[in-house]
């Protein structure tokens, strides 16, 4: 609807009944826009059913006048909307009268216009003057009659209301219990990655996992959380942010469970990958779930909150893990012996703040942002009455009298078959995806999927390689301690204890027993065995170079013709089961040493994720992430001319942790920077980006010397020049409206 030129009305008063729109408790002839002088929503800023007659222009702009003059008095307990309405003022009237004044030979009033539903473009522009206004957000466009085209957003004064609204429920106790039940499922997600790490030697034995599959476990966890990212991002628009979170939370911990259960290498894998794609939704939809029940001041701590809890998920992973996941080769065998080794109970275990997070989420309700715009404005309603009742349960205002801006207008054509719903589902699902690239969007998703993508790649492969890096320097340690026996001889003599990292040259072995031990990095060159019985034996890299063996016994051994180099065997006997599975399984686990250098990246993590929102808040999104990328940059370059191990570990974990802080900035920054149809599919695409990254790094880090951490600190401070750059590039949404 066009005001024109001969329905002048006060600019004071027009942004009273714009911004407060007429209370129950107002006679109906107040502040209604529309017919009759009434809103078709209750009074709401957006109206539908709206009389363009010049005389219901006129009568309608009469009647507002009374909505600043009459003096109203409230009953205790009922609070107009009525907050925000200076910032409406300076903000979008001051954009309103610049765009009426830039039209050339019209009059200050000539554009004054009822926001218009429809299609989002990303600026204002002033047809005659050629101006172009940013808003930073979707906006639409409306001609008047003196042919102005004039854009003002519905989504803009949604937005405000938003803000206006989520700000009076205040920030206390429902805000801190939705970032612990969400953060629960984020500590799901990234239990995801971290156990892999500590069941992948019992793993490798049950399954006969060969050396070339090894990191097959892992690449198949990070490829579910890429394809659940994107999946769920996509969804979380469509569905909702809470029907989202309990859909993937429930598909993950479903077929967590399952894999616990799976006895072959190929289901354990097709069900890991299911769990994975199913928590990868967790970030995109809960990040955009707390910045939405948050006011502006406090929605950088909240996701700080909601972060601190997904990296102390992985510390939960390792600590649960050191408890009962067994730490060295031969206790691994003697778990392999059960049915339901103890490493199947610890994917049950870690499972348990996944369900604690599905069991919290029906205590919280939906986004009333996204219901805002879905046209729910009812439900969005009852949704902040429950927010300030939970964070002010002593005594003061409710939110009863709360007015709505009026009924959203449907965005897309309701379908009348089956079929035609879901052609058009898909077709709503894949153009969330495709807004990220149009010319509004396409500079900040580049660069924001850079600089998720760069910093991932670098931080996991940090993890990988410092874990490495820490096995190695075991590795080198144990053999360092290695005994060796010369020319001695054994006669009669029974070996029942576990025989370790000895080397045996020279000796003779006359009427002797092994039986029920473990051999473990033991080397037989040029011994002989005379009379010897070999029974219910298992070996870790033991060989037997230029040996002779006259008259001996191979009972219930994994002894095979591989362990054998130039061997001489006379009247050899040879009594075993036939084994699928011939692989010489390293009893050096070294499973305490990944945990070490784990715990000493997510320390770091969880410190300065934790303090984090404190700066992110004070300073600026862009500005702390190109901070904490560009000291992490400085420590991965540091890390590279230290050699100790302990100074390795906490130098790059300090690194990492910087990293993670960094990313929570950008988190909240894209949260702000796209509208709320798309921003989970946003959120999405980083995640995937990031997920990908990761699934590049690892074999690239496992392939770099672990001897020494030069190489690793040189690719780790030219791949995090990208998220200094980008992150620089970036712009703050300076409204931070969402």
């Amino acid at each position: 609807m066009t005001l024109t030129s001969r329905s002048v009305m006060s600019e004071e008063s027009e942004e009273a009944c714009l911004v407060n729109p007429r209370s129950p408790t107002l006679p109906s002839s107040g502040c209604g826009v529309g017919g009759g002088g009434s809103s078709s929503s209750g009074g709401g800023i957006i109206t539908s059913g709206i009389n363009n007659s010049n005389n219901s222009n006129s009568n309608n702009i009469g009647n507002t006048g009374n909505c600043i003059g009459n003096n109203i008095n409230y009953s205790p307990g009922l609070m107009p909307y009525t907050d925000g309405v200076q910032t409406f003022s300076q903000y979008y009237g001051a954009q309103m009268n610049s765009v009426s004044r830039m039209g050339s030979g019209s009059s200050p009033n000539s554009g004054n216009s009822i926001p218009s539903r429809g299609s989002h473009n990303g600026s204002r522009t002033d047809s005659n003057g050629g101006a172009n206004i940013s808003s930073g957000r979707g906006s639409q466009s409306h001609e008047s009659e003196s042919g102005e085209l004039i854009d003002y957003s519905d989504d803009i004064l949604i937005s405000q209301f938003h803000a206006d609204a989520i700000k009076q429920t205040g920030c206390g106790k429902f805000q801190l219990l939705a970032a612990l039940i969400v953060g629960l499922g984020l500590a799901g997600h990234a239990i995801q990655i971290y156990a892999v790490l500590y069941i992948l030697p019992s793993a490798e034995l049950e399954f006969c996992i060969k050396e070339h599959k090894k990191s097959w476990l892992g690449s198949i966890t990070l490829l579910g959380l890429s394809c659940g990212a994107l999946f769920w991002g996509g969804f979380a628009g469509r569905i909702g942010r809470r029907k989202t979170l309990l859909s993937c939370l429930a598909v993950s911990s479903v077929f967590s469970v399952i894999a616990a259960f799976m006895p072959t290498y190929g289901p354990f894998m097709m069900a890991r990958f299911c769990a994975a794609a199913g928590v990868g939704g967790t970030l995109p939809a809960g990040a955009s779930y707390l910045c939405e029940i948050s006011p502006n001041n406090a929605r950088s701590r909240v996701i700080s909150l909601f972060s601190t809890l997904g990296v102390a998920g992985a510390i939960f992973a390792g600590g649960v893990a050191i408890t009962m996941v067994p730490q060295t080769g031969q206790t691994v065998m003697d778990e392999n012996k059960e049915h339901f080794s103890v490493w199947h109970s610890y994917l049950l275990v870690v499972t348990l703040p996944t369900f604690g997070s599905i069991f919290g989420l029906f205590w919280l309700p939906e986004s009333p942002r996204w219901l805002l715009d879905s046209g729910r404005e009812v439900e969005a309603l009852s949704i902040y009455q429950k927010i300030f009742r939970t964070n002010r349960t002593r005594g003061g205002y409710t939110l009863t009298e709360l007015e709505l801006p009026g009924t959203r207008y449907q965005r897309h054509r309701v379908t009348t078959s089956v079929l035609a719903g879901m052609i058009q589902g898909v077709r709503l699902f894949f153009s969330s995806f495709f807004q990220l690239f149009t010319k509004s969007y396409a500079r900040r998703t580049i660069l924001m999927l850079g600089a998720w993508a760069s910093t991932v790649f670098v931080f996991h492969g940090l993890t990988i390689f410092i874990a490495e890096h820490s096995r190695t320097i075991e590795l080198a340690n144990f053999k360092q301690q290695t005994t060796t026996k010369v020319n001695l001889t054994f006669e009669n003599s029974v070996f029942d204890r576990n025989i370790e990292n000895l080397i045996f040259s020279n000796c003779k072995f006359i009427n002797c027993t092994f039986h029920g031990v473990y051999i473990s990095h033991v080397f037989f060159e040029n011994c002989t065995f005379v009379n010897t019985e070999f029974s219910n034996i298992r070996t870790s890299q033991t060989n037997f170079l230029n040996a002779a063996f006259d008259n001996v016994k191979l009972i219930d051994t994994d002894l095979t013709e591989r362990h054998f180099i130039n061997t001489t065997k006379n009247n050899t006997d040879i009594i075993r089961l036939d084994s699928s599975c011939d692989q010489d399984f390293d009893y050096n686990i070294f499973l305490e040493a990944i945990w070490r250098s784990n715990l000493g990246g997510l320390v770091p993590g969880v410190i300065a994720v934790a303090c984090i929102g404190e700066f992110v808040h004070r300073f600026g999104r862009s500005r702390i992430a190109t901070t904490c990328f560009t000291f992490a940059a400085m420590l991965c370059c540091a890390f590279g001319f230290l050699f100790i191990d302990v100074h390795v570990i906490w130098t790059g974990g300090t690194a990492q942790g910087l990293m993670l802080a960094g990313l929570v900035a950008l988190t909240v920054l894209s949260v702000e920077t796209y509208v709320t149809s798309i921003r989970c599919s946003a959120l999405g695409v980083f995640v995937c980006g990031g997920h990908i990254g990761a699934l590049i790094s690892g074999p690239i880090y496992a392939s770099l010397p672990t001897t020494t951490s030069h190489f690793a600190a040189v690719l780790s401070t030219i791949s995090m020049i990208l998220p200094i750059l980008s992150s620089a590039a970036l712009k703050d949404n300076p409204s931070m409206l969402l």
